[in-house]
């Protein structure tokens, strides 16, 4: 049995730095072994995605080329249907093969936990890794839903002292999570410098995703 896995949920639509950033970040906070992005095959919570699956792989791949620590993992897309973080987490646990498993999530997606499918069986099967960026606060009746109080840790290390269950918060994350920017400039011909890799940022030129115009020559 291995020890900690992060797990890294969300559209990637498309995947960019900020992706790549917390994905850092959580391994080093927490001291994980790996971290696992895992594109959802259709939102539960968002509106229809802009890239297709086989799209969306196709540029998680490229960005992951020279990440050892982080991986791609398409069990939400080979599941089908709506993806939903509960089930996703309980087959990591009913598999035994990680001994804790933490979800990795922006301030955003905690404020909106208690509107997921099935939350307090995803509580019972992971941990939480809450990347806030300075200013960013729990809603208090969200607080209060998920006994917040009783849950949060003040140091990563507490985390690992239960099995699952427990949240930890930082607001030290100021990086951006939303892909919503990146598209909005690949659409308007803006400047995507620092924000994709190279390699995704040529894949969207090449299959003219997002509305993106090839450069010209």
């Amino acid at each position: 049995m291995k020890s900690r896995l992060g797990i890294f949920g969300g559209a990637f639509d498309p995947i960019h730095q900020g992706h790549i950033q917390a994905a850092h970040f959580a391994l080093e906070t927490l001291d994980l072994d790996a971290v696992q992005m895992i594109p959802c095959n259709v939102p539960n919570h968002k509106e229809s995605l802009s890239a297709s699956a086989m799209h969306r792989m196709a540029m998680l791949e490229l960005a992951l080329r020279d990440e050892p620590s982080i991986t791609l993992d398409d069990c939400e897309i080979r599941r089908g249907g709506i993806s939903y973080a509960s089930e996703t987490v309980s087959a990591f646990a009913e598999s035994g093969y990680w001994q804790h498993r933490i979800f990795v999530m922006g301030m955003d997606a905690f404020n909106g936990l208690p509107g997921w499918h099935n939350w307090q069986g995803f509580l019972d099967s992971c941990h939480i890794l809450v990347l806030g960026r300075s200013g960013q606060d729990v809603d208090e009746l969200v607080a209060a839903e998920l006994d917040l109080e009783r849950r949060q840790v003040a140091e990563p290390h507490e985390l690992f002292e239960q099995s699952v269950g427990q949240v930890y918060l930082t607001r030290l994350f100021d990086v951006e999570l939303s892909s919503t920017q990146v598209r909005s400039l690949l659409r308007e011909n803006g400047s995507v410098s620092g924000l994709l890799n190279p390699r995704v940022f040529h894949y969207i030129e090449e299959h003219s995703l997002y509305g993106c115009k090839p450069s010209q020559p």
